[in-house]
């Protein structure tokens, strides 16, 4: 948590932080409520698909990726059941659910 709150740190560094499957939940959440970091469409991705990654906030974010991640996210087996299933009924109706 502290090298996240270093002022020099890089968005490829942080983005790198969100795909890492082997970070604690806090990291995550910490990355997904800082609106600078999350302006960065690779941030998104990694969170979405990130498996440690809480599921109110992985569902949140699904609604700004786009159709061709949504439809990798709904095939993923590493992301959990609900945003999956979330992700596939996204994709069928077309996002409007």
């Amino acid at each position: 948590a502290s090298v996240l709150s270093r002022p020099k740190i890089s968005e490829s560094e942080v983005e790198s932080f969100a795909r890492m499957a082997n970070v604690s939940e806090e990291i995550l959440r910490i990355i997904a409520g800082n609106r600078a970091w999350t302006k960065n469409y690779g941030v998104l991705v990694g969170l979405a698909r990130n498996p440690k990654t809480p599921i109110g906030t992985s569902l949140n974010l699904l609604s700004r990726l786009n159709d061709r991640d949504v439809a990798a996210v709904s095939v993923d087996r590493n992301v959990p059941e609900t945003l999956r299933q979330a992700a596939r009924r996204k994709v069928v109706f077309g996002g409007s659910r």
